[in-house]
């Protein structure tokens, strides 16, 4: 397939920060306070995605009720901390979209954020769904959540890298994936057997980063020990999508999307800075989140509109 893009940017390793005991004591205790108030805050300024905090401390609860000691600590982060960055927009309307469909009897989901999926098939009551992810050992935290919300008898899962995913032949009639095809190198494959375990009048939604000049960024370590490093040692991480590599890349498998919305940062730059922030751990204030995407972020008309950074959120359709 041709690139209409040659930038490679490379992201280099930053040291996570060790905390110390009295960091995490007073971090979580600003957590108690700062937590709410931010996200009144964010509500109060129409961030999307804040009845999402509402969900994720009753989830979070049924964790430590049913989970066991293993899953108390991801609890609290979930009651704290359900999302970050554009989550907060792309949880919102991957959730605005799914309430539309109707008679949702089969329901795929590719490597998402966990939290989403499966607190759509507890609210929803999905009686069928498929949970995939690669990571085997992030797949198995999603299976211990799903025993601890009672969500066993419903859901099935596969580490099979998507692009070879049988699933026993099923077909599905809504499938999810929020960020993930962007960290597939060549991702044709992948959208095709998406497209292909799709049941006819059936929805796929996407969700995937988007700039107006795209590029692939490269780490020079393995984020998810998926990867291989490159001739120059570099490990691709993630491409960031432009119209034009969108539609060849993606469009060409899927067809047109009958639904397209971008949102993105305000000022060109605060996304890559704020992230590397984030990368350094603590005391870096996770409460503001929701606050911080209210602040400096919005919807643009077109990828092509973006100042900087953003996320491109798509519904295709099969007829």
């Amino acid at each position: 397939m041709p690139r209409t893009y040659e930038p490679r940017v490379l992201v280099r390793r930053i040291e996570r920060r060790k905390p110390t005991v009295l960091t995490l004591v007073a971090h979580g205790l600003a957590s108690v306070v700062l937590v709410p108030s931010y996200a009144l805050a964010a509500a109060a300024i129409g961030t999307p995605g804040m009845r999402f905090h509402l969900d994720a401390v009753d989830t979070a609860l049924r964790l430590a009720a049913h989970g066991g000691t293993g899953l108390i600590a991801q609890a609290g982060r979930l009651a704290l901390y359900p999302m970050d960055s554009t989550r907060y927009f792309e949880f919102d309307w991957v959730w605005s979209r799914l309430k539309r469909l109707r008679h949702v009897q089969a329901y795929l989901d590719v490597s998402s954020p966990r939290f989403l999926p499966l607190t759509y098939i507890r609210r929803v009551g999905v009686p069928h769904a498929w949970l995939v992810n690669p990571d085997r050992a992030d797949l198995s935290i999603t299976e211990r959540w799903a025993a601890a919300l009672s969500l066993s008898n419903r859901c099935r899962f596969s580490a099979a890298p998507i692009e070879e995913a049988t699933l026993d032949g099923q077909r599905f009639d809504a499938i999810t994936s929020i960020s993930v095809f962007e960290h597939i190198v060549d991702e044709g494959p992948a959208l095709e057997n998406v497209y292909r375990l799709l049941a006819p009048g059936g929805s796929l939604l996407l969700t995937l980063p988007c700039t107006a000049a795209g590029y692939d960024q490269y780490r020079d370590y393995d984020e998810y020990n998926l990867a291989r490093p490159d001739a120059d040692g570099r490990y691709f991480f993630q491409r960031f999508y432009d119209q034009s590599s969108l539609r060849q890349r993606v469009f060409s498998i899927l067809g047109e999307p009958n639904q397209m919305t971008v949102y993105g940062e305000s000022e060109p730059g605060y996304f890559g800075r704020n992230a590397q922030q984030k990368m350094k751990g603590l005391p870096y204030p996770f409460w503001r989140e929701g606050y911080m995407m209210g602040r400096h972020f919005q919807l643009y008309p077109s990828i092509d509109a973006l100042p900087g950074e953003g996320v491109v959120a798509l519904e295709f359709t099969r007829s």
